[in-house]
């Protein structure tokens, strides 16, 4: 019997939850056959089995999360009824990769994911008898949608490509106005996964290590000739504060009490989804002209809204950047993500009236917030980044 265990993916995401098995116990499965459905922080992932072999074992139930290394399916690959699959070698260790994707892109050659907590065993359980299968009726991100809004019995009913996620979260408002007129008064507690179980604990671990302090002040930016795309003018500014000064562009190693800055603005951009927060990485972003940046941050942004972002293109920050002006809000105390240094947030652009001259003029202003980890740099060091940033904030162009 051979076991298989969930892999590491990487450093941030600690956690998936297992939304769908796609085998039953019993099953005879084929090497990178759809065995279950899991979403991770970042994403919904569809798991191919590593081998074939027959399914003996099934150690998570849906709703259950998996800890990196622990155990997920068990294979019994003696009694697989295959002349040829019983003269394959030992299956490859399965601590490490699920599944090899052939591809011409260097970057897709291997996928790894990782999950996080498994409670008890699931017990070998006589077969269940018809039962229904989604994925026949329903692409993955579609149906894992659909089972957490209790809505598998529509798919069930329909033909593949009849639903779409913007359709399910229609019924779901319809049928909960429907169901509220009818109710009691009173909202169910919603249990967090995904990427907003991930953003509580990284900001837990924020809030109880880091000695945050955050300075406030206003970028005149009325000279600007045309009308421009802030966050590009954000970005270039960002990264000439950090030539200036280097210790915000870097990591605080806390057991070692020691700096590491970098030359390179490896840049995190959050981007703000239904599912929760994302913050991708723009790598070497003061090598990139502004066509180059707003390209891949297009990118990225589209990669979040299909919940296809790679995992990877989410690691790696060594500063980062949070345009909540474009929703709501002036002022904040933007949350660093250890182990970076700082985070500069910019709110909405507003008009104040100054004295110019002998007559009062209004002017457009850009509200900054700099949260900066007072270990790493100090209260000088902080009010020159920041005033770095706002002076090429008011350069014309």
């Amino acid at each position: 019997m051979n076991t298989f265990n969930l892999p590491d993916l990487g450093e941030g995401l600690q956690d998936a939850e297992l939304i769908e098995w796609k085998v039953e116990l019993g099953d005879q499965v084929r090497t990178d056959q759809l065995i279950a459905i899991v979403e991770t922080a970042k994403a919904v992932v569809e798991l191919p089995s590593p081998q074939d072999g027959i399914i003996s074992r099934l150690f998570a139930k849906p709703g259950d999360t998996v800890e990196v290394g622990a155990a997920l399916v068990a294979f019994d690959s003696d009694e697989f009824i295959d002349e040829e699959s019983s003269t394959q070698s030992d299956m490859r260790e399965s601590v490490s990769v699920v599944g090899n994707l052939e591809s011409s892109n260097a970057e897709a050659v291997t996928e790894q994911f990782y999950f996080g907590g498994l409670e008890d065993a699931q017990r070998s359980a006589p077969r269940a008898e018809n039962k229904p299968r989604v994925a026949a009726s329903a692409p993955p991100l579609v149906a894992a949608l659909a089972r957490q809004l209790g809505l598998s019995d529509v798919l069930e009913r329909s033909d593949y490509s009849a639903w779409t996620s913007e359709k399910l979260l229609q019924l779901y408002a319809s049928q909960t106005q429907e169901g509220s007129e009818e109710e009691e008064s009173g909202v169910a507690p919603v249990k967090l996964t995904g990427a907003r179980k991930v953003m509580a604990q990284t900001m837990t671990k924020s809030h109880q290590h880091v000695p945050a302090v955050t300075l406030f002040d206003d970028a005149d930016i009325g000279a600007w000739e045309t009308k421009q795309d802030i966050t590009l003018r954000l970005i270039r500014a960002l990264v000439k504060a950090c030539e200036k000064v280097p210790l915000l562009n870097a990591w605080f190693d806390e057991e070692e009490m020691s700096i590491q800055p970098f030359e390179d603005v490896h840049l995190g951009v959050a981007v703000n989804a239904e599912e929760g927060l994302f913050v991708p990485v723009l790598r070497q972003v003061q090598h990139l002209d502004a066509t180059e940046i707003r390209t891949i941050l297009d990118k990225h942004i589209a990669a979040i809204k299909m919940r296809q972002i790679k995992p990877q293109k989410l690691l790696g920050a060594t500063i980062s950047l949070s345009n909540f002006g474009t929703l709501a809000g002036r002022y904040a105390t933007p949350i660093i993500v250890p182990p970076q240094v700082a985070i500069l947030g910019a709110g909405k652009i507003h008009q104040v009236v100054k004295l110019d001259g002998e007559h009062l003029a209004e002017i457009p202003v850009l509200p900054l917030s700099l949260s900066f980890d007072h270990r790493a740099a100090s209260g000088a060091e902080a009010a020159l980044f920041l005033q770095t940033v706002i002076q090429d904030m008011q350069r014309r162009n």
